[in-house]
């Protein structure tokens, strides 16, 4: 049957029980259909407790189980098909769980690496989720830093605090998702998640996740995580994979029994290795179309110089030499779409269409418009790529452009 998770944390699996019996009617009591199978759910009910028993001395998969509940078969949904009509596609928004401990430990906080996988792109982290024993309100920071945190423990320099705030605990089994929106409370200002960016092919980043301290005398709520994955590893810098995607990698870290994280990565205060439980949230290809860029930030379109206000058609007087500076060449209101090769060693290629850029030159008017004569693909780093311009235009504006350069020549 199928796996499903709800709103209290739980895990169901449906099943399909098939119920056989004789029915004797005892000449005064006759059921209908409905009126038997209403009949049957509610000994169901009843005897609730009984049949997990039951099934758990029967099977293995069933030791876990806590009840049963029982639906009629009009009430189920129905199932997906056998032979779906095409393959499903995944959408760029992608959502990563850990697995929920049975038996976890926990303290102040954890340090952890997520990579993305050989051959992948950039993402784009949106959002994480952790998990706590509290049901309470908790204050939580987070840090991050691209890169191992190896060597780096306490050394606040090295990090950017990318979310703070205050949430309501979910417990031990459920996620607590950080805060979207900065707020403030009690005069303090708290910082919504800001996404951050994994380079592709291999790249890491880490994060630091903790719960702030609470006052003498209240209780302290406690960040979850997990025993080593591997027992011969306690106590060595060792780190297991806890979850992936066809993307990304979490890995195993160092637990925190200290806040904030002290500086002396051999303390006492830390426990190695311990897993991350939890959520990551991200984009997959926030360079879209350029889904395998491994760079950070997406390549955007840039104008050398601004255009002038309106194009000059005739020239005021004729010119007394060679121009200084190349002529500004008019071309027609059609968008161009630029072919960009990033020179990168991946040596991937996408396509930009300038009609959603901000760079790009876009006119409602018709006839000829001035167009910069040279665009420039650049990087945020000012490194620069090479790239061609193609434009698409109607026969007429050719003509017409054709006959304008025509008369230019002859002035």
């Amino acid at each position: 049957g199928a796996v499903t998770g709800k709103p209290d944390g739980t895990t169901s699996l449906d099943m399909t029980v098939s119920i056989s019996s004789e029915y004797i009617p005892d000449g005064f009591l006759e059921y209908s259909d409905d009126q038997f199978g209403d009949l049957i759910m509610g000994s169901m009910a009843n005897e609730s407790q009984t049949l997990i028993d039951d099934l758990r001395d029967k099977a293995p998969i069933f030791e876990a189980a806590t009840g049963v509940e029982s639906t009629e078969t009009e009430r189920l949904p129905e199932p997906p098909s056998d032979s779906p009509s095409s393959s499903p596609t995944r959408g760029n928004y992608q959502i990563l769980e850990t697995y929920i401990d049975s038996r976890p430990t926990g303290s102040y906080g954890i340090l952890f690496e997520v990579k993305t996988r050989p051959g992948v792109g950039t993402i784009l982290v949106k959002s994480l989720s952790f998990i706590t024993r509290f049901e309470g309100m908790v204050e939580y920071e987070v840090f991050t830093k691209l890169g191992s945190y190896a060597g780096q423990h306490g050394k606040f320099k090295f990090f950017d605090l990318i979310a703070s705030g205050r949430v309501k605990g979910q417990g031990p089994n459920a996620f607590t998702r950080v805060n979207e929106n900065d707020e403030t409370y009690n005069s303090k200002t708290y910082t919504g998640f800001q996404s951050v960016h994994i380079p592709g092919d291999r790249a890491s980043r880490s994060f630091y996740v903790t719960i702030k301290k609470v006052p003498d005398g209240e209780e302290q709520p406690p960040i979850l995580f997990s025993y080593p994955i591997n027992e011969d590893n306690e106590g060595k810098p060792v780190y297991e994979v806890v979850t992936s995607s066809p993307e990304i990698e979490i890995f195993e870290g160092d637990g925190v029994l200290e806040e904030p994280f002290p500086k002396d990565g051999d303390s006492p205060y830390y426990r190695r290795p311990r897993g991350f439980l939890g959520v990551v949230e991200y984009d997959m290809a926030p360079c879209f179309p350029l889904v395998n860029f491994t760079g950070w930030p997406c390549p955007y379109m840039k104008l050398t110089r601004s255009p002038t206000p309106k194009p000059t058609l005739k020239p005021t007087r004729n010119p007394t030499g060679q121009p200084t500076t190349p002529p500004v060449t008019e071309k027609s209101s059609i968008l161009p779409t630029l072919i960009i090769n990033q020179q990168e060693s991946n040596e991937n290629a996408g396509e930009a269409n300038l009609g959603s850029s901000d760079a790009a030159f876009v006119t409602d008017e018709l006839g000829m418009n001035e167009v910069p004569g040279d665009l420039l693909v650049k990087k945020i780093d000012e490194t620069s790529s090479n790239c061609t311009c193609s434009w698409k235009t109607h026969p007429v504006l050719m003509c017409m452009l054709f006959v304008l350069v025509s008369i230019l020549r002859h002035l």
